[in-house]
């Protein structure tokens, strides 16, 4: 049987998701074990740390419109001229979210001590966060069309790998490893808007204020999602570097990095379902990716817990054994965290069940932070993956209380159906 435009659309969708997330994993692999040998593990941390700000940055200026535009793209994307309102309310949102993160960054940079030691570093990997902001990957997940970041992200990539081994030749160069990330962000932000312009013909005005509160306020209830989702997730190499110093930074840096590596598939056949899902509400394919999802990724879990000191020793060489004990805490976590991200969305999420997606992470992190907060005096790189893996265990059970929900609904209506 021949397949739909949108079966066709969502193949061609996490194909181009699927390299995307490669390319993000894997030209950075290429870089790492040359960067944590040569840095050594304390000025690892220094960049680890960098970059979760920098991650922590991103999403008060991606306020959750990677969700909220995507679902409105696609349900607009033939009206070219409300897709340029989208696409210009959003540029305009993000600017000024933009301007409120350099000053956070600023004021944290000089009142926290540890970050003020390093405040060039964190200052030349702003570019990342400006990078992320020109990045209207919404649009293009919305369109189904990711084949174009996909390109944009290969070449800006692979700039960046090459700079590195060109630049960074001793320890005091970690440094410039900030500089040199965002160097590839800001031109992947820069190539993706004019392949916006040339594939789609959208056009950036300075659209009414009304049009910008409007988009600020439909995605207000992902933005508490994801900066939830960012307190108990990115910003864990930040607090052990605040609380234990730049050396187990590093540490808890390369074991979350491989763990990264462990789940990186999930994201964007997530991510590429969501949209087709919105517009099908096909239950049939989810339970299909879900299940399949679900057997690999345990597969992959048991695999790194046996191999896990083989795997650091090969990555990342010498000085790093504590990281391997830590990644069999992390393989635990991926048997949570898999199976909540894919009954948030793209399941409840496309349902009009929203609300258990979001407010799920939003009442697990206050749970996370009145945690961290009693045991911050006492906390280890292990205990702080044991408290991310009740934190997991949280959302999981939220999200599945609104599964349930959701198919008490579905029963319901085929009963009148019939």
């Amino acid at each position: 049987m021949k397949l739909s435009y949108f079966k066709h659309a969502l193949v061609k969708n996490f194909l181009a998701l699927s390299t995307l997330q490669g390319v993000n994993l894997i030209l950075p692999f290429v870089t790492l074990p040359y960067l944590t040998r040569v840095l050594g593990v304390s000025n690892y941390g220094v960049v680890a740390m960098v970059y979760s700000i920098m991650q922590l940055l991103s999403v008060v200026c991606d306020y959750g419109f990677n969700l909220s535009a995507t679902k409105e793209i696609s349900l607009f994307r033939r009206n070219i001229s409300k897709v340029n309102t989208i696409f210009s309310s959003i540029l305009l949102a993000k600017v000024g979210l933009l301007i409120i993160s350099l000053l956070i960054l600023l004021i944290l940079t000089t009142y926290v001590p540890v970050l003020a030691t390093n405040k060039a570093a964190y200052f030349m990997g702003f570019g990342i966060v400006l990078g992320q902001v020109l990045t209207p990957t919404w649009l293009f997940q919305g369109m189904e069309k990711m084949k174009y970041i996909t390109i944009v992200n290969l070449v800006s990539k692979s700039l960046f790998t090459l700079l590195i081994f060109v630049f960074i030749k001793n320890i005091e160069d970690f440094i410039y490893v900030p500089l040199l990330y965002s160097i590839g962000f800001v031109i992947a932000g820069i190539l993706s808007l004019i392949f916006a312009y040339k594939e789609f013909g959208v056009t950036f005005y300075f659209t009414k204020w009304n049009n910008i509160i409007e988009q600020l306020k439909g995605s207000s209830q992902y933005f508490f999602s994801r900066a939830s989702v960012a307190l108990y997730t990115s910003s864990n190499n930040f607090i052990v570097g605040l609380v234990l110093g730049e050396f187990y930074a590093g540490i808890f840096g390369v074991a979350e990095r491989l763990f990264t590596a462990m789940t990186v598939i999930y994201s964007p056949l997530s991510d590429a379902i969501y949209p087709y899902m919105v517009q099908k509400k096909d239950l049939n394919l989810f339970k299909k990716v879900f299940l399949s999802a679900i057997v690999f990724n345990c597969f992959v879990s048991l695999i790194t817990i046996y191999f896990s000191s083989e795997i650091v020793y090969f990555v990342f060489g010498e000085g790093y054994e504590e990281s391997a004990i830590l990644l069999k805490y992390f393989c635990f976590l991926s048997l949570i965290i898999v199976p909540a991200t894919f009954i948030g969305y793209p399941l409840l999420g496309a349902f009009g069940f929203e609300k258990y997606a979001n407010y799920s992470v939003v009442i697990a992190c206050i749970i996370h932070v009145i945690i961290l907060f009693f045991i911050s005096t006492f906390l280890s790189i292990y205990l702080m993956v044991l408290l991310l893996i009740f934190t997991q265990f949280i959302v999981l059970g939220i999200r599945y209380i609104g599964v349930r929900k959701f198919l008490k609904q579905q029963r319901f209506i085929n009963k009148k159906a019939i």
